[in-house]
């Protein structure tokens, strides 16, 4: 394949914009939950070196918004929740929605059902722009295992999400994705 098939654009006509807002919305929801599962047996932080092991959405509320997680708590079933998880909500909706809007324009980022979008996030978010930012050290301080985990837990995130994108834009428009055009299905 070459670059530039990686922008080959939709037909315009073809396009579902609203409905890939709204499933944007709940595959952002639902996935934020397997994002989650899957650092249950691979956890993305490791306690060695004397890092500083919070995790990015905890430093990004104290140190970029002001806002102390620890003492921003709730309780729910007798547990103490810290409600920094909401922020991995907020940002598996943001890429969810995006995701399913530039799925509509460029199909080709559905590549391996999602899991090249995944790897694209991994390299850009916690390659790039997180330790730009000071969430998180270079890669070059990062163990192994991190990079197993941030990989393995987004590539399974978006291909959640693409899961869901898909059935749900199908079964609510009853047509295919945008870029199969409607008149080589009653061949």
């Amino acid at each position: 394949m070459k670059i530039k098939e990686l922008f080959v654009m939709t037909a315009p006509g073809r396009r579902r914009y609203g409905v890939a807002l709204f499933v944007g919305i709940i595959s952002g929801v639902i996935s934020a939950f397997v994002k989650w599962g899957a650092e249950v047996p691979l956890p993305p932080r490791t306690f060695s070196g004397g890092r500083d092991e919070f995790n990015p959405p905890f430093i990004f509320l104290r140190d970029y918004m002001g806002i102390d997680p620890t003492q921003a708590i709730y309780h729910f079933s007798e547990h103490i929740i810290n409600p920094v998880h909401v922020t991995h909500i907020i940002f598996s909706l943001v890429f969810a929605i995006g995701y399913c809007l530039v799925a509509e324009v460029f199909p080709k980022v559905k590549l391996w059902q999602g899991a090249l979008a995944g790897i694209i996030v991994t390299v850009i978010v916690h390659g790039i722009s997180i330790p730009l930012l000071g969430l998180s050290p270079s890669l070059s301080e990062i163990p192994v295992d991190e990079y197993i985990s941030e990989i393995v837990g987004h590539i399974f995130w978006f291909w959640a999400i693409e899961m869901i994108r898909r059935d749900l834009r199908n079964r609510i428009t009853h047509e295919p994705d945008a870029e199969v055009p409607i008149n080589s299905l009653s061949r």
